[in-house]
């Protein structure tokens, strides 16, 4: 819990977000790194690119941690059109942890190049950007609306970008191909004039004139129009091959070839001039020019990112010709399938991809195959559970119910109409009906395993712990070899709390089989339960020596030793868990967790993106994407992630609700009680829907829509736990701390838990009342110990400058757990205040843990400074500033090792930047004196 605002190493949200990463030690000589960037820089600005990425390149090898050679290096290969480098090189600044918006330009025009809209629209916004940087956002995020079929937003952020600059003639270089697109020529007309009023020798407005002319059959004032680009910049690629091509059309193929060679030798990756080439070939009968080219185009075309291709039709096209002219025809049909997935009004490839959909074998294939049959014969059993198989395959519940409902009633012995049924309505949120659908499967066929490990499961879920026991213990009487069934008797066992019960059911799929995996992995857990880490690593030790490919056992020793609290070990286990099994997110996840406990949010974004790219439909999955989004701080990234969830979940009440939390959480109340409506529909008057209700009111800061909510809760659930800390928090948000504090006082003599204890602190704290906050923690510590509430007293006692106090503390934490990053900072500054010399050494361990943490850097080099070590502290306060540019005490803090090491002109600069907004953060008077005394 944190208390106040001023504090800012207090405690931080802590999230179950991770990423896996390498780090590697430093083997090259800094001294040597900043000399290659420093001539690398110079090489850029004066416009040698090929030479800036070298001596990047040699600054990287010498120091592979280098934030500002990673984004100029991108900038240098974006600028060289080499888009896969160009993305590694800003993916990786991004994993060390650059600040998004250092690099928002550049890396949209880049997600833009590689056709990748919705990226750009999730990831690149406006938001902090300012001048030249924010025409540029708002016009390609416009752009990107007008890919994803967003016409009004793409208009107002066209509309945005103008305002922004009303002198810039950046957004009409994307608004007339929008234009044109929508058929509005004389809207596209008017606003190149308009444009060109502002510059009227820019060769993009030049380019842009010549495509409206050509589109308006106007070829030969095109023709000049396309001349004159070039007498602007002889390096534009897009109008030199549009000349190419309509002086091809015009037959005069001498000055073709003229174009086409200056576009080989300038513009090698240029798939239209190679196609081009094939044409003119063709023209002249030179078929072996013709296989030339078309095998040029294919090779140009197949090196494209896949991304990239797939948002192009004409590039799609050029190399579905392209193969089928050399007869590869499987290539030719992958990128037609492509093309009809995003471009269905394409009837020709429509018809070819019909035959290659029925060959791979998916839900869609299934249902083009079935559903001519139910139009026919609307009642065939058969058909019925095959389109209701396909449906639920493609997670479509309500229409797979609809089939299947049918099929069971036709069916009505039949097991598996009955167990997918079952799914069906599960998936849809009908939970009783779907568990109703399982136990008659299971009843019809007592021997399917996999149907009694999901009721098992669901049983447990719903604290069912003896008709899960049933339904384990009868899989394992009817099948004495099952082992899978006696392990998950034993999985049960252990949940029940019945230890040796459970270690016995292992033991015995050992006994039979001594390399069953799944046992060998309990027994583990088990003992490590019991309090034998060594006896857990040993046996999973030994198992991996044996499987060392296995995933699973990666998997659990990176468990065994993030409970250990060897972060480092856990990360690489999970990493390599993660990449051994990409299509199991149970691994991924738990990385996401690890790195998260270090601290590396921007790592954590990267590798949860990655896992929700993989399972696009896996709400648990896509719940951690969206709070990866939220801890990098992109609240519109997570928010279109929690949508999408909510349609996902369509009906099913319980995850509606938790999806409605995420979104409150996120600030989205609006969206949330959509998510409460969705969950009445499934369950009328369901109670954590009406507490969501009363959370939403809250939030909006509307008592008395929160008093009816929780009297509508009162009603539905009037026993119900949450009702009491409701009245505290209605009373707090009407103002009145002193009744809230009287509620929360009486829900703790009536239950005393830690919740209610913090809650009490917390509204004590903001009060004023800090001792009395104190003293509610304490009370609540001497009833029963609890890390979180010690950990909430220890932050209070320093943001009180309780030093002393607050060590005690925050030492019986790091006594009774592994130590933790934020907890190793506030300990180190708490000792720097107290002029412990063990203040760096402490900072130092969390730096280990969170090598890329902004803060945890800011810390050490802020006590090297006070230690007098400037030129160390110099190089981590850099670093800090590069990670986190918009921390105002981080820019002071590189101001004071600045100034102390004599660059004053560049400290007043941080601190201009540092003080402006009038921001508040420990130690702003210092800075501001530090201001005064440097100015000119």
């Amino acid at each position: 819990m944190t208390f106040g605002s001023t504090a800012r190493h207090l405690h931080r949200t802590v999230l179950a977000l991770s990423l896996a990463f390498s780090f590697h030690a430093v083997a090259g000589d800094p001294g040597k790194a900043a000399a290659f960037y420093e001539d690398g820089l110079a090489r850029f600005e004066r416009g040698d690119t090929a030479g800036a990425v070298i001596q990047l390149k040699n600054a990287l090898q010498q120091d592979d941690r280098m934030l500002s050679a990673h984004v100029l290096l991108g900038r240098a290969l974006l600028k060289q059109t080499e888009l896969p480098a160009a993305e590694a090189a800003f993916g990786q600044a991004l994993k060390l942890g650059v600040s998004p918006s250092e690099i928002a330009v550049s890396r949209g025009q880049l997600l833009m190049a590689l056709g990748r809209t919705k990226d750009v629209l999730r990831d690149i916004h406006p938001d902090g950007l300012s001048g030249e940087a924010r025409v540029e956002v708002l016009s390609m995020r416009a752009t990107a609306m007008a890919s994803e079929g967003d016409e009004r937003g793409a208009r107002q952020a066209f509309r945005d970008a103008i305002d922004a600059d009303p002198q810039s003639i950046r957004p009409y270089l994307s608004l007339v191909p929008f234009l044109l697109q929508q058929g509005e020529v004389l809207a596209a007309k008017e606003s190149i004039e308009r444009a060109m009023a502002i510059d009227p020798d820019d060769a993009g407005l030049w380019n842009l004139r010549a495509s409206l002319l050509h589109a308006q059959g106007d070829l030969l004032e095109a023709l000049a129009a396309y001349s004159k680009t070039l007498t602007l910049d002889g390096k534009h690629v897009d109008a030199r091959v549009a000349r190419a091509s309509l002086l091809l059309d015009l037959k005069r193929d001498a000055e073709v070839a003229r174009d086409l060679d200056y576009l080989a030798e300038n513009a090698k990756a240029e798939p239209r001039s190679a196609y081009l080439r094939a044409v003119l070939a063709g023209r002249r009968g030179d078929g072996d020019a013709v296989q030339k080219a078309l095998s040029e185009v294919a090779g140009l075309v197949d090196r494209l990112p896949p991304e990239y291709i797939k948002a192009n039709e004409q590039l799609l096209m050029l190399g579905a010709l392209a193969h089928h002219g050399l007869g590869a025809p499987q290539k030719s049909k992958g990128l037609l399938d492509a093309l009809i997935n995003r471009y269905p009004r394409n009837l020709g490839a429509r018809k070819l991809l019909a035959s290659i959909y029925m060959d791979e074998g998916d839900s869609a294939r299934t249902l083009n195959t079935i559903e001519p049959v139910l139009r026919v014969r609307g009642d065939d059993p058969q058909a019925l559970l095959l389109a209701g198989r396909a449906q639920l395959a493609s997670k479509r519940y309500s229409q797979a119910t609809r089939y299947l409902e049918r099929a069971a009633q036709l069916m009505q012995d039949n097991a598996q109409a009955q167990a997918a049924l079952g799914y069906s309505l599960l998936g849809g949120g009908e939970a009783e009906a779907g568990i109703a659908s399982l136990e008659k499967a299971f009843a019809a066929n007592p021997g399917d395993g996999g149907v009694g490990m999901v009721l098992t499961s669901l049983y447990m879920q719903r604290g069912e712990t003896a008709k899960a026991l049933g339904v384990a213990e009868g899989l394992v009487k009817g099948s004495r070899d099952n082992l899978a069934a006696l392990n998950l008797l034993g999985a049960i066992r252990a949940a029940s709390g019945d230890v040796a019960g459970a270690r016995a059911a292992y033991e015995q799929v050992l006994q039979r089989d001594p390399d069953f995996v799944p046992a060998q992995l309990n027994l583990a857990r088990v003992e490590a339960e019991e309090g034998r880490p060594d006896a857990a690593r040993a046996r999973l030790t030994t198992l991996f020596n044996k499987r060392k490919n296995d995933a699973r056992v990666m998997h659990e020793l990176g468990l065994l030793a993030q409970r250990e609290g060897d972060m480092t070990e856990a990360i690489d286990w999970l990493r390599k868990a993660a990449a051994k099994q990409p299509d199991e997110p149970r691994a991924a996840l738990a990385l996401v967790e690890a790195l998260h406990a270090t601290r590396q949010s921007g790592a954590a974004l990267l590798a949860a993106k990655e896992v929700g790219l993989r399972h696009p439909e896996n709400l648990s999955v896509q719940a951690v994407v969206g709070q990866a989004y939220l801890a990098a701080g992109d609240a519109k990234s997570a928010r279109q992630t929690f949508r999408d969830m909510t349609r996902l979940a369509e009906f099913d009440p319980d995850a509606q609700v938790r999806i409605g939390q995420l979104l409150l959480g996120a600030g989205f109340p609006d969206d949330a009680e959509y998510n409460a409506q969705k969950a009445f529909t499934a369950v009328r008057d369901y109670p954590p829907a009406l507490a969501l209700r009363v959370d939403i009111a809250l939030a909006r800061n509307d008592q008395s829509a929160a008093r009816a909510a929780l009297d509508d809760l009162r009603k539905a659930d009037p026993n119900g736990a949450a009702i009491s800390r409701y009245d505290a928090q209605i009373a707090l948000a009407s103002g009145d701390s002193a009744r809230a504090i009287k509620a929360y006082r009486l829900a703790y003599k009536k239950g005393p838990e830690p919740r209610t204890a913090l809650s009490l602190a917390r509204v004590l704290f903001a009060s004023g009342d800090a001792a009395a906050a104190g003293d509610a923690l304490q009370t609540e510590l001497d009833r029963m110990p609890n890390t979180e509430v010690r950990r909430a007293l220890a932050d209070l006692r320093m943001q009180m400058g309780a030093w002393a106090d607050a060590r005690t503390h925050y030492e019986k934490l790091l006594g009774g757990s592994a130590a933790s990053v934020d907890l190793l900072n506030n300990y180190a500054l708490v000792l720097l205040q107290l002029k412990d010399p063990a203040a760096l050494a402490t900072a130092e361990k969390a730096r280990k843990l969170a090598p890329q943490d902004p803060l945890v850097a800011d810390t050490v080099g802020w006590i090297k400074l006070h230690g007098g070590d400037v030129d160390g502290a110099l190089g981590l306060l850099r670093d800090a500033r590069l990670r986190a540019p918009q921390n105002p005490e981080i820019r002071y803090h590189l101001a004071e090792a600045l100034y102390r090491s004599g660059r004053e002109a560049e400290a007043r600069k941080e601190l201009d930047a540092a003080l402006t907004d009038s921001p508040m953060f420990s130690g702003v008077e210092a800075a501001r004196q530090l201001q005064r005394k440097l100015r000119p």
